[in-house]
C-alpha cells in the first residue's frame, strides 16, 4: 500500500512539473528535505531545466533537483532522519539523492556542492548501509554522524572543518580524456616482473584522509590533500561561523 502510494505521489510530481507548478508538498516526508529558512532568495532547478522557480520557506526538494542560492541569501534544509544543511550565499547545489526509512531508519543523503559554503549538522547513522556523502569536484566528504563545514573555492580547491565527530575524505578518482574518435594502436606489455619495496597499493579512490573534531584539510584543485591540521574556535570565528552555530543552539542541535 505505501509503495503505491509512493508511485501516485511521483507520477503526481511530474505532472506538475510538466505545468510548470513546484512540487512543494506533494511527496512523503522520507524523500524529500524541507526549506526550514531562506534569507534573501533562492531558486530551484529541475533536470533539463533552464529556468529556475523561486523558492519558499516550507517548500519540498527532491532527488534530482539543482538549488542555486542568490547574492546576500542563506538557506537552510531539514532531511526526513533530521539533518541539517545550511548553504551560504552564491551556493550552488545539486541533490542526488534522498531516502529515508522511518522504520529501520536507514537513509541516504548525497549532495553535489558545485561551489559556495556548506555547514552540516548531521544525526548519527543509525545502520550500516546509511551515507551522508557531500560530493565536490575532486573530493567526497562522508560522515557517521557530526558538525562540519566545507567551502568550494571559485577554482575547485576545497575546505574542510570538522567541529565534532570524524570525516572521511576522499579523492575523486578522473579518468583520462581522450579525444573523440582518436584510435590507438594496442601496445606490446612486458610480462610480470617484482616490484622493490617499498609497496603502494594504489585503490581506486587514491587516497582518504580521517578529520577529526577541531581539524581541517584543504584539497588543491588537482585533487591534493593536506594533511588534517588543527585549528581553534577563535582562530575560524566569522560571520557565517557564529551564524550557523546560533542556528543550531535554537534548534537544540
Amino acid at each position: 500500500m505505501r509503495s503505491s502510494m509512493r508511485k501516485i505521489g511521483y507520477i503526481a510530481v511530474a505532472a506538475m512539473l510538466l505545468i510548470g507548478i513546484p512540487a512543494a508538498s506533494v511527496l512523503a516526508d522520507d524523500s524529500a528535505a524541507v526549506v526550514t529558512r531562506l534569507d534573501g532568495n533562492a531558486s530551484v532547478f529541475t533536470k533539463g531545466g533552464k529556468t529556475g522557480t523561486p523558492i519558499r520557506k516550507n517548500d519540498k526538494l527532491i532527488k534530482g533537483q539543482e538549488v542555486k542560492v542568490g547574492e546576500k541569501s542563506r538557506i537552510e534544509l531539514k532531511y526526513p532522519d533530521g539533518t541539517v544543511m545550511r548553504f551560504a550565499e552564491r551556493s550552488t547545489i545539486k541533490i542526488d539523492d534522498i531516502t529515508y526509512d522511518s522504520k529501520t531508519q536507514s537513509k541516504k543523503v548525497k549532495v553535489d556542492l558545485g561551489g559556495g559554503k556548506l555547514w552540516a549538522n548531521v544525526k548519527k547513522l543509525v545502520t550500516s548501509d546509511s551515507k551522508v556523502e557531500v560530493k565536490t569536484v575532486n573530493a567526497v566528504a562522508g560522515v557517521r554522524g557530526t558538525v562540519y563545514r566545507v567551502n568550494v573555492e571559485a577554482d575547485n580547491s576545497a575546505m574542510v572543518k570538522v567541529y565534532d565527530g570524524t570525516v572521511a575524505v576522499a579523492g575523486v578518482p578522473k579518468e583520462a580524456a581522450k579525444p573523440a574518435g582518436q584510435f590507438t594502436a594496442p601496445v606490446p606489455v612486458a610480462g610480470p616482473t617484482p616490484v622493490p619495496p617499498p609497496y603502494h597499493e594504489v585503490s581506486m579512490e587514491e587516497w582518504t584522509v580521517i578529520v577529526k573534531s577541531m581539524q581541517q584539510i584543504t584539497v588543491s584543485p588537482q585533487g591534493v590533500a593536506s594533511k588534517p591540521q588543527d585549528f581553534t574556535p577563535q582562530q575560524d570565528m566569522d560571520d557565517w561561523v557564529q551564524w550557523n552555530q546560533e542556528r543550531d543552539k535554537q534548534l537544540s542541535l
